[in-house]
């Protein structure tokens, strides 16, 4: 286009503010019709969401009580570069819940699935309201190219090839391409599920290398993606299935020694073994898949992207590994709802910054959203929450977290009451200090010393219900 041609069309734009409206964005202006967008001195930062499966907080080796035995060097680094939020929860912490949760930043039970609207997103292989936005919704209609990668577990109960294919149109939430399935866990190439944009088996096509760790080819797609994309604003969805089960079905030459495994205070000791055993296969995979962070940290730093590309690293849910004699997820205790939430972007992000304000899963969407200079629908229940990654303070606001009707749970100032389905009526049954037990070893509840907190928790719990309409137990 020619500076005459170029300077018509910007004075066209310009005069249209008055009668389409416009918006603020990340240092620029948003001038928009029903078919453009066009932006006027705003910088557009490219995101890199990475969602990993079943890891919980505690899992890396950097960060507040982390588990001593596991190495990730490059989420160390990554927070190094960025901001670790110490204190991130799950909204629910099962896989189609909480995926639910993040691309809508609303609870689970507020979202309606598309076949009943009288049931929610609440359960796993479920398939969420064809009317709900979603963050992609918003890059794609910000002129982004949205792409998404690996395990979706958002389409119903689809699995395997071909029922695992997610249908392009309103089924992907506004990715406008997509490589990956809806749901399953199968992580090399002999029983691969990986599918391609237009519904074609990936390992019959040849597309997927022989004898490859799934996160790895996922990796390359990704890869492959950004590079094609580094002079177009990408949002690239990357959603790795590991570390969840098969435990052992990771590289080789990550392989802990069981025998060399801490395991956390509040594993019985006749369980020590058992924990130890699957954390040994738990931690090979968080390492392989941190080796994977390395590679894509590099590529963006070779490409020359590093800076206006917002990194973010987080999990749908954690994992119990016999903690309190339990297993794997759903559960309000920390090894299960406490999740990794990691944020990068050198440009505006505040390096090396350790975040204590909590912070949902629902606030993802909002939080990114806002950092990229564009609109947080008021659809979102979440909060943005970017001023804190910019070195800004904020009021520290409580937290709510949920499981179907088995239980409810508020966190505040680091005070976490939990509210169980005991024979179908509410009884708040535990009060935790994490600063001084993170471990949840000491119920206060009803102690008298802690009165005054165990009030104020409960007033946000009755808030918290009022505000999302949910319905537990009532």
């Amino acid at each position: 286009m020619k500076r005459r041609e170029f300077l018509k069309q910007c004075s066209l734009a310009a005069g249209s503010v008055l009668a389409l409206g416009s918006k603020g964005l990340a240092g620029g202006v948003e001038l928009a019709n029903n078919s453009m967008i066009f932006r006027i001195g705003g910088k557009r930062y490219n995101v890199l969401l990475i969602l990993v499966d079943q890891w919980r907080y505690s899992a890396m080796s950097h960060g507040y009580h982390h588990d001593k035995t596991v190495r990730t060097p490059h989420l160390d680094k990554l927070a190094k570069k960025g901001a670790h939020w110490q204190w991130c929860y799950a909204a629910q912490p099962v896989c189609t819940p909480n995926r639910s949760a993040i691309i809508t930043g609303k609870y689970p039970h507020q979202i309606p699935t598309d076949n009943d609207p009288a049931k929610s997103m609440d359960h796993n292989d479920r398939l969420m309201s064809r009317n709900e936005r979603c963050i992609a919704h918003e890059f794609t209609d910000a002129g982004y190219n949205c792409h998404y990668i690996g395990k979706w577990h958002m389409d119903g109960g689809g699995k395997g090839f071909p029922a695992g294919f997610v249908e392009p149109g309103w089924p992907r939430r506004g990715f406008t391409t997509f490589e990956g399935f809806n749901r399953g866990h199968n992580y090399w190439y002999h029983n691969s599920y990986m599918i391609t944009d237009d519904g074609q088996d990936m390992k019959t096509l040849g597309l997927y290398p022989d004898n490859t760790y799934e996160p790895t080819f996922q990796t390359d797609l990704a890869i492959q993606f950004i590079k094609q994309n580094k002079n177009h604003p990408f949002f690239c969805m990357l959603s790795w299935g590991p570390p969840h089960t098969p435990y052992g079905a990771h590289p080789d030459e990550f392989t802990y020694d069981p025998a060399a495994i801490e395991v956390r205070p509040n594993v019985p000791a006749d369980q020590v073994s058992n924990a130890k055993n699957s954390l040994n296969d738990y931690y090979a995979h968080c390492t392989a898949m941190d080796v994977e962070v390395g590679k894509l940290m590099d590529m963006l730093k070779t490409e020359g992207l590093a800076d206006n590309t917002l990194i973010v690293f987080t999990a749908d849910h954690g994992d119990m590994h016999r903690s309190h004699s339990l297993t794997y997820k759903s559960k309000p205790e920390e090894e299960a709802s406490h999740i990794p939430l990691l944020m990068c972007l050198p440009d505006r992000i505040e390096p090396g910054q350790v975040i204590t304000n909590s912070v949902n899963t629902i606030d993802i969407m909002p939080t990114v959203l806002s950092l990229c200079g564009l609109n947080v629908p008021d659809t979102c229940t979440g909060k943005d929450k970017s001023l804190l990654l910019l070195g800004k303070t904020m009021p520290e606001e409580s937290i709510y977290a949920e499981y179907q009707s088995a239980w409810r749970m508020v966190v505040k100032n680091q005070f976490k009451l939990i509210i169980r389905n005991v024979s179908g009526a509410e009884s708040i049954t535990e009060l935790f200090d994490l600063n001084n037990d993170p471990y949840e070893l000491t119920n206060l509840l009803n102690n008298p010393a802690y009165a005054l907190i165990q009030s104020e928790l409960t007033a946000e719990y009755a808030a918290w219900k009022t505000k999302t309409n949910d319905t537990f137990l009532g």
